[in-house]
């Protein structure tokens, strides 16, 4: 069924697919599967379904025991056939399934093994940054008690310059009194 047929067409063709499959054929059904207008499957399901009635008036006879069992000989070397042409690559599927999932639990295993190791240098980085936190600021205190130190240091040289200028100049006031 395709979408370029006309709907009458397609309406048609659903009701034989939902005949040759056991099913009721009603405009409904019809409409479902055809996607067609309610006025067009109503007229194809009443179509179908009187041509339907004036069929039941024939009996079908019993299939005769030749025909099935010639039949069942036919399904089983279809199956057979089927079978075998299929059974490779189910297994190669199979075994492709399984080597994939092998790959996985080898991934997920070293995915685990990342993650924690991401997390131990998290912790490491962490406890870096706090030390380094820790450092700068004991550095930032004793580069400001040194500040401290060379501000008294520099108060105590000029103090004792101060000091020696005095010192030379009382000797050389004494070395003039005594001269």
């Amino acid at each position: 069924m395709t979408d370029d047929q006309s709907p009458e067409a397609r309406a048609e063709a659903a009701a034989r697919d939902l005949a040759d499959t056991g099913r009721a054929v009603t405009a409904r059904a019809i409409r479902e599967a055809a996607k067609v207008r309610m006025a067009v499957a109503s007229a194809t399901a009443k179509a179908w379904n009187d041509a339907a009635s004036e069929d039941d008036h024939e009996t079908i006879p019993a299939v005769p025991e030749d025909v099935t069992g010639r039949l069942e000989a036919i399904w089983a070397d279809a199956y057979r056939a089927a079978l075998a042409a299929v059974t490779p690559e189910r297994d190669q599927l199979r075994s492709d399934v399984d080597a994939l999932r092998v790959e996985v639990e080898g991934l997920t295993a070293d995915v685990e093994t990342v993650e924690a190791e991401r997390d131990t240098a998290t912790t490491q980085a962490d406890t870096l940054r706090k030390e380094l936190a820790e450092a700068k600021a004991e550095a930032e205190k004793w580069s400001t008690e040194a500040a401290k130190h060379e501000a008294a240091l520099s108060a105590v040289r000029d103090q004792h310059d101060k000091l020696n200028e005095r010192i030379t100049t009382l000797l050389e006031t004494q070395a003039k009194r005594e001269n």
